[in-house]
């Protein structure tokens, strides 16, 4: 367990996050709403996403909303189930580049609950 950010490591992050990650980052926006909970929820930008058919829309929406890059730059393991990402995207959005933290709750291989916040 690490109570601070470290440097990213994927052989260290549980497959669900991993495959998270590697899913949006390649645009398999179904591959990424499968490894949801049913009740999953997803807190980004203000808005609350519950289940999966209302995220698997956020999926959609928020990855072809603008153009980015994803650089995955740090992490933090709080315990088996609690999981935090630091990413920083590069793109054509408001103000260019921003650094968020992607925290992922895990239950039985599947994401129960992520929140991105700056």
């Amino acid at each position: 367990m690490t109570t601070e950010i470290t440097a990213y490591d994927p052989t260290r992050l549980p497959a669900p996050v991993l495959s998270y990650l590697d899913a949006r980052d390649e645009n398999r926006y179904a591959d990424a709403r499968v490894l949801f909970a049913p009740a999953a929820t997803v807190l980004d930008d203000g808005r609350t996403y519950q289940g999966t058919d209302e995220i698997g829309a956020w999926i959609e929406r928020s990855s072809d909303e603008y153009e980015y890059t994803a650089t995955r730059i740090g992490q933090r393991t709080d315990d088996e189930s609690s999981i935090t990402v630091q990413i920083r995207l590069d793109g054509n959005f408001p103000g260019g580049t921003v650094t968020l933290r992607y925290q992922f709750e895990l239950e039985e291989d599947q994401i129960t609950r992520l929140e991105i916040e700056v």
